[in-house]
């Protein structure tokens, strides 16, 4: 796994910056967006007492994770480059910066979450060496499956979804043990999307609101070393 060019940073970063600075996502208050979301933060909950955590959120986006994780802490953090993001982001403890370089101390939380980033980056490995930075003991990840037939085909769709269909738990695993962290679980999950799955559906898709090999989802917890 070799590092990008400076042209090919350039060009994906130009590309997210674009996406983002014009994207409109339902809030985190909507049916299907908390639908979406709390599965994942109960598969966490069940290994890390998310009540006793500083929390950091990378990537924020609209608070579709911050907000729900901060009803478990408050002391909870949102990070994200985008002020498009932030403006649609009912939270009030949030910071604009980028994921490369996070403005906080060293190990200045306990636990460092990211949700949908690290497939629309060029490096994630600088990203996950940051957040470890910056974590004294949790890094969690929430990522597309490649396994999952309609991840992978958005993948295919969707220019600046690409990277979803790099996304595996082979691939997430490398990664976090190359950033200095060790594995301790890691699930592929859900059927439901935030922004695309109707209201109608969202009872149905919930009986796969658990761990399966074709989950939409993957959610890796790693502790630093």
């Amino acid at each position: 796994m070799t590092a990008p060019s400076r042209d090919s940073r350039q060009r994906a970063d130009e590309l997210q910056k674009r996406y983002y600075d014009s994207a409109t996502y339902r809030p985190p208050s909507h049916a299907a967006v908390r639908s979406y979301a709390l599965p994942k933060i109960a598969y966490v909950g069940r290994v890390v007492p998310l009540d006793e955590q500083r929390i950091l959120d990378v990537g924020c986006g609209n608070g579709v994770f911050t907000v729900p994780l901060a009803e478990q802490s408050p002391r909870t953090v949102g990070l994200d480059r985008s002020a498009n993001m932030l403006r649609q982001h009912p939270w009030p403890h949030l910071m604009r910066g980028t994921a490369e370089t996070l403005p906080f101390r060293d190990r200045a939380f306990t636990l460092v979450f990211e949700a949908n980033l690290l497939h629309h980056t060029p490096d994630p490995l600088a990203i996950l060496q940051e957040m470890r930075r910056v974590s004294s003991d949790y890094v969690v990840l929430v990522e597309p499956n490649a396994l999952n037939p309609l991840m992978f085909l958005f993948g295919l769709l969707v220019k600046a979804e690409r990277g979803t269909l790099r996304s595996s738990r082979r691939r997430l695993v490398s990664l976090i043990r190359r950033a200095g962290l060790d594995l301790v679980s890691a699930a592929a999950m859900g059927m439901i999307s935030q922004n695309l799955t109707p209201v109608a559906l969202v009872p149905l898709l919930k009986m796969f609101d658990r761990e399966f090999a074709l989950g939409e989802y993957l959610v890796v917890i790693a502790r630093r070393r």
